[in-house]
């Protein structure tokens, strides 16, 4: 009798692609799954710089200083020809009189929110920042360097550093004039 030539593949065959198929699936899996991961770190750098941008936004929207008017005549702290007070020592920088985060009213006063939960400018938890941290301060530099700090009450340098959940810091700098 004449043998039946039959078409398909043997077992033999069918493991050694199960395997190239397994050893291909593991290439791919291992250069795949790093950049997964990866995929969050552009989100969480916005998310970063977005609240950052914000909180820099609303620090320079408030006064100088806590002895500066907010109202006419718009006498500057200082300013001794007018009869003006004295500009805030460094050591006073930070809260004034028990304030809240609603009623800051000068750039010094944010000092309060480092190292706290993550408000918004009512004073409500943002839950999107729970593991985020803040750390803000503010120097006098009339000169604009870091090298001299204290050096005249006519600016002020606001910094502020968002540490993300992933460890990295973002930072935000900016000067508020005393005019």
């Amino acid at each position: 009798m004449r043998a039946l030539k039959v078409k398909g593949f043997t077992l033999i065959e069918l493991i050694i692609g199960i395997v190239m198929f397994a050893i291909a699936l593991s290439i791919i899996t291992a250069l795949i799954a790093p950049q997964a991961k990866k995929s969050a770190e552009p989100i969480v750098a916005l998310r970063a710089s977005e609240f950052g941008q914000s909180l820099m936004n609303e620090i320079q929207s408030k006064s100088f200083d806590e002895h500066s008017d907010r109202s006419s005549p718009f006498k500057r702290c200082g300013e001794i020809s007018i009869g003006a007070e004295a500009c805030t020592a460094p050591a006073d920088f930070g809260v004034d009189n028990s304030e809240t985060r609603t009623s800051y009213n000068d750039v010094d006063d944010y000092i309060a929110l480092s190292n706290q939960p993550i408000t918004n400018s009512l004073g409500e938890v943002l839950s999107q920042y729970s593991d985020f941290n803040l750390v803000i301060t503010v120097q006098y530099d009339s000169d604009f360097n870091e090298l001299t700090i204290n050096d005249g009450t006519t600016f002020k340098r606001i910094t502020i550093e968002v540490t993300s959940p992933l460890g990295e810091v973002y930072g935000f700098s900016a000067y508020k004039g005393n005019y």
